[in-house]
């Protein structure tokens, strides 16, 4: 153990440059950078790398990356990738994400050119998706992130719909795991104006990025990438187990939904919560579902009649806006 006041020994200095080299071998994202911890110390992207733990874990995040590709079956691109900034950014959503995820300009291009060609590929765009890319773009180059992007955006395993800018899909899927509830817990987190959709965005298209520190988070993907959102069933539902006596005791909505955001929920017990989801219980419980039937059961009782209510306003006459082709100049 080395004195906190000391500098490590010639020979431990080495040892700990051949381990960080040998881990940035194997990564072609932003870490490689030799300035990056210069640059992006206070990212927003790291917000809950708590204690350091990404600059302390480094082997061991960038082989939990490794593994994520491996499960997707996706190989590291060897594109020599055009690094040029677009002439449009398009979107100005696309620089207000990239702003809220990296520091240095530079980066800030890669996001912007990253999240664009994700619109235009699939056709749509929501911030959960920017999220996921920030993360990614940690331990991989910009063309590898958008293959694994797009196949947690198209495969049926994993997120498909979940990153439109109406998560219709992700709502549906937060109504499917409340109904597996024990109805006096549901019923709780009704009475409490819980509704899934106002916080299954965060755990399931944001996949919990920004709410889990990061020597929690990785294990969380580590079922995510395997197991695809059946994990995130899995993990709703072990969550809700941990926690149920506590949202049963709940009075109001401010103090559960700070659970709901893990902000009011202690370290051990949210490490209880991911460990269990990967009980054979939940993957037995989840592995039965008729996903297709309960989907659409979810849908026509829980959101049909509002979506449909929303759309229909849009044709709502409004007198005051109303402009007569003989009244323009």
């Amino acid at each position: 153990v080395l004195c906190p006041s000391c500098s490590p020994a010639p020979s431990v200095r080495r040892l700990l440059a051949a381990v960080r080299h040998r881990a940035m071998a194997n990564c072609s994202g932003f870490l490689s950078q030799k300035d990056f911890w210069q640059q992006e110390i206070d990212a927003p992207i790291l917000k809950f790398n708590a204690n350091e733990w990404l600059q302390n874990h480094l082997d061991e995040a960038i082989g939990h990356a490794n593994a994520w590709l491996a499960a997707l079956d996706i190989s590291q691109s060897k594109v020599d990738f055009d690094t040029t900034p677009l002439s449009s950014e398009g979107a100005r959503i696309f620089r207000a994400d990239a702003n809220r995820t990296y520091r240095s300009e530079p980066n800030r291009v890669m996001v912007v050119k990253l999240l664009s060609f994700c619109q235009t590929k699939f056709g749509d765009y929501q911030q959960s998706l920017g999220y996921v890319a920030g993360l990614l773009l940690l331990f991989f180059d910009p063309p590898t992130c958008f293959k694994v992007l797009t196949v947690l955006n198209d495969s049926p395993k994993f997120l498909p719909g979940y990153w439109r800018g109406e998560a219709t899909a992700c709502a549906v899927d937060g109504y499917v795991c409340l109904k597996q509830l024990r109805p006096h817990l549901k019923n709780k987190l009704l009475s409490l104006g819980l509704l899934p959709e106002t916080f299954v965005q965060k755990w399931f298209a944001g996949i919990c990025i920004h709410h889990l520190p990061y020597h929690l988070l990785f294990g969380y993907l580590d079922g995510f990438f395997t197991y695809g959102n059946q994990f995130l069933f899995q993990f709703f539902l072990a969550f809700f187990d941990e926690f149920e006596n506590d949202i049963m005791g709940f009075a109001a909505n401010p103090e559960a939904n700070a659970l709901l955001r893990f902000e009011a929920a202690p370290e051990p017990r949210l490490r209880r919560a991911v460990e269990a989801a990967y009980q054979e219980k939940y993957v037995t419980q989840v592995g039965a579902l008729n996903f297709h039937r309960e989907r659409v059961i979810a849908f026509e009782e829980n959101l049909s009649k509002r979506l449909q209510s929303a759309n229909e306003g849009m044709w709502q006459k409004r007198d005051d806006d109303i402009t007569f082709s003989d009244e323009e100049d």
